[in-house]
C-alpha cells in the first residue's frame, strides 16, 4: 500500500433546505445518491435535480500510509486496533473518535499490538486480569491508513500472515 489514498469531499445543498453539508464519496453521483437516501424518507417529494453537488477539494482527507511497524501484525490484531479507534465500514469518517479497548491482560491480539507499538496498557480494569489498552499515536495513524475511504468499502488490509 504505497499510494496515498484521498477521500473526496463534496459540498451538498438541497433545494428548500437552509443547510449545506460535506459528503465524502468517490463521485458526485454517489454523493447525490447518499444524500437522497438520507433525506428522501422525510421529504417524499425530493428528486435528484433538487440536490446540488459541487467538488469541495479543501475538505478532502488524505489517508496516511501504513506505518512499517504495522506491516507484520495479524489481521485479527488489526481488527482490534480498528475497533479501538472507532473505525467501521458503515461510518469510516468516525475513525479516531475513540482510542481504547477493554479486554484481558493476556489477550494475544493486544500483546501483538503492544509489541508493535500500536497500543499500550492503560490502567486496570473492573475485574482482575483485565485492563484498558489505548491506541498510541502510531496506532491511530495505522488505523486511519487501514480505514475505508467511503461508506460500505472494505478496509485497506495489508498483506498479513494471519
Amino acid at each position: 500500500m504505497s499510494a496515498t489514498r484521498t477521500r473526496k469531499a463534496w459540498r451538498v445543498t438541497v433545494r428548500g433546505h437552509d443547510f449545506e453539508s460535506t459528503v465524502y464519496a468517490p463521485s458526485a453521483g454517489k454523493a447525490r445518491y447518499e444524500v437522497f437516501l438520507d433525506v428522501s424518507d422525510v421529504n417524499g417529494g425530493l428528486s435528484f435535480p433538487d440536490i446540488r453537488v459541487l467538488r469541495h477539494r479543501g475538505m478532502d482527507r488524505s489517508m496516511p500510509e501504513l506505518p512499517p511497524e504495522a506491516a507484520g501484525v495479524s489481521k485479527m490484531a488489526l481488527e482490534k486496533l480498528l475497533h479501538a479507534c472507532g473505525a467501521t465500514r458503515e461510518q469510516p469518517e468516525k475513525c479516531g473518535s475513540r482510542d481504547h479497548f477493554y479486554c484481558s491482560n493476556n489477550d494475544t491480539g493486544m500483546a501483538e499490538l503492544v509489541t508493535a507499538g500500536l497500543m499500550r496498557p492503560k490502567g486496570s480494569g473492573w475485574a482482575k486480569g483485565e485492563c484498558y489498552f489505548q491506541a498510541t499515536q502510531l496506532g491511530q495513524i495505522a488505523a486511519r491508513a487501514l480505514c475505508p475511504l467511503y461508506r460500505g468499502d472494505d478496509f485497506a488490509w495489508p498483506e498479513v500472515a494471519a
